[in-house]
């Protein structure tokens, strides 16, 4: 395969992925508002608490994968990189925190840590 192929690949992979993060963004962030209000039960388990910090990494982990997610749709392989990165290592953090303090695996922060990994590693073949 030609680089000139790989690259669009990679380009057209990193967008997909970016697509996903953009969504899963919105829909975590969404779910976890409602978790907080009460709506919905036994999806989140932090927010269902309502312990501070686990919300907040949520929200981070949330606004992150929007930011990386439309950065992946631009094509704009340093940020994506970068990015991607924060979002998989925010994400272990989150899985990690929330497994000793509430002792639940959760597969949002699961989700995540892949992804941000995913968006990292196609990112850094991009030079």
């Amino acid at each position: 395969m030609s680089q000139s192929n790989n690259k669009n690949s990679n380009s057209g992979t990193l967008k997909i992925f970016g697509a996903v993060a953009l969504l899963f963004g919105i829909v975590y962030a969404i779910l976890g508002t409602l978790a907080l209000t009460g709506a919905v039960s036994g999806l989140l388990p932090g927010h269902e608490a309502q312990e501070a910090l686990v919300v907040v990494l949520a929200y981070a982990v949330a606004i992150l994968a929007i930011i990386c997610g439309a950065a992946c749709i631009k094509g704009v392989y340093s940020v994506c990189r970068a990015l991607g990165l924060v979002f998989a290592v925010l994400g272990l953090v989150s899985l990690i925190y929330l497994q000793i303090t509430q002792d639940s695996f959760s597969i949002a922060d699961c989700i995540a840590l892949v992804l941000g990994a995913a968006i990292y590693g196609i990112a850094r073949k991009e030079n």
